[in-house]
């Protein structure tokens, strides 16, 4: 059984803050756990016009995304949305670095390309493709390497690579296809794939172990608590595994959840590629300056 309130709070000609959402109980199936007796906020950031895909939030608060249907990056700063750079085919996972320049899965090109300051763009990082398969899909910044991770989804890899792309090094093989990861406190790199359905931890030695079969997940972030989330496209849901837990869905019939990032209180965002809209959930209470204009 679900319980919401909806309330009409703005809109904006073409950003629309539409919706907030108190989440009582999600419905899960049998093999999942629902999140149990605490009620979360789901809120509509934006609705944005052409198809919205990965995404991220830079130290400003400010969010970042790729576009698909336009092969661009967007941002937007808490009042109107800008265009930071064009001409990418599909540009998918985004990272942002310290001095604020980009780095971009170019997944039509497979390569990855750093964008900024200014006008400024350079290749990264150039890798094979693989014919008949999409190329590079997600990436992550090791917040304690400060190198690149990087899933070579059509080879069924984990690299590992500095920002500038030297020093590449190969963390795991085998995979399915990988298209997201991401790194905890303690060193551990966490992999979603979605050939092989599963959330994958892989440790120094290279030794990879299933820690929840999901149904085609796509984005994987962690906050600072250690709760990993999940993104999956087969069941339109977002997940929590919270350290020592099995799985819990807390969202459902989300449509083609292709993005997913962290605001700066640890709050998840969602991009709903199919409808154009991104979401929000608060989970903790929400301070100031949880993202830009708030």
């Amino acid at each position: 059984m679900k319980t919401r309130w909806v309330t009409l709070l703005m809109v904006l000609s073409t950003i629309a803050i539409v919706s907030t959402i108190a989440i009582v109980s999600t419905t899960a199936p049998a093999s999942a756990q629902p999140v149990a007796a605490r009620a979360f906020t789901f809120q509509r950031l934006l609705a944005v016009a052409g198809e919205p895909d990965d995404i991220a939030v830079d130290a400003q608060g400010r969010l970042v995304w790729g576009n698909l249907s336009t092969g661009s990056i967007q941002r937007f700063d808490g009042r109107s949305i800008q265009t930071v750079a064009t001409g990418l085919s599909v540009p998918e996972g985004i990272v942002v670095l310290a001095d604020g320049s980009l780095v971009v899965a170019e997944q039509g090109r497979d390569r990855l390309v750093r964008l900024g300051p200014g006008t400024r763009r350079s290749v990264v990082l150039r890798l094979q493709p693989v014919p008949g398969q999409e190329g590079v899909d997600g990436i992550a910044l090791d917040p304690r390497s400060r190198q690149l991770l990087v899933p070579d989804s059509p080879r069924g890899t984990l690299l590992r690579v500095g920002v500038d792309g030297r020093h590449a090094t190969v963390l795991a093989r085998g995979l399915g296809r990988p298209v997201g990861a991401a790194a905890d406190a303690h060193g551990t790199i966490w992999v979603v794939d979605e050939n092989l359905n599963a959330v994958l931890s892989t440790a120094p030695s290279g030794a990879v172990v299933r820690r929840a079969t999901l149904s085609v997940p796509d984005d994987v972030v962690i906050d600072r608590r250690g709760w990993l989330w999940v993104t999956t496209l087969g069941d339109g849901g977002l997940w929590v595994i919270k350290p020592g837990q099995a799985a819990q869905r807390v969202l459902s019939n989300l449509s083609n959840p292709q993005g997913l990032a962290l605001d700066r209180c640890d709050n998840p965002i969602v991009v709903q590629s199919a409808r154009g809209v991104i979401d929000r959930l608060v989970t903790a209470p929400a301070g100031r300056h949880c993202l830009a204009g708030s």
